[in-house]
């Protein structure tokens, strides 16, 4: 593990996934490059009166929730000497993952379980599990 993608929501099981990482890390000495991503789902938008500003209002809002979300493990990686990179993506949780693993060229995912933040309380049979299936890399999952 040199290049983790950690994919981060808030919830406990990603909280626990940032302390995993931090203690491997100091555990085996190992320097890291560790990619951090929040993806938020686009809004469905019904109706003739949404206009493309509006749109364009809405990701930005949604984008800025998403950098946010990744203050507290962007804390946590630099107190612990860890080199990282914040991300932010909308779309589909397993879809974007994989697309950050490809272009991130990271070498293992590391993610909670449960994602009740803004993986929209899909639980480990879906988006845990889609991840698995997208990705080339091994995929550790932290409860």
């Amino acid at each position: 593990m040199r290049t983790i993608l950690l994919a981060f929501d808030g919830s406990d099981s990603s909280r626990r996934a940032v302390e995993y990482v931090v203690e491997f890390a100091r555990v085996h000495g190992a320097k890291l490059q560790v990619h951090l991503i929040n993806v938020q789902h686009e809004p469905l938008l019904y109706g003739e009166y949404v206009t493309s500003e509006f749109v364009e209002q809405l990701q930005q809002s949604l984008l800025a929730a998403a950098a946010q979300a990744l203050e507290w493990p962007a804390d946590q990686l630099q107190e612990a000497g860890i080199a990282h990179k914040c991300h932010t993506a909308l779309g589909n949780v397993a879809e974007q993952v994989s697309d950050a693993v490809k272009q991130l060229q990271c070498d293992t995912v590391v993610m909670g379980t449960r994602g009740l933040g803004t993986f929209t309380g899909l639980l480990l049979g879906s988006v845990a599990t889609r991840v698995i299936h997208e990705v080339a890399v091994p995929v550790v999952l932290v409860k």
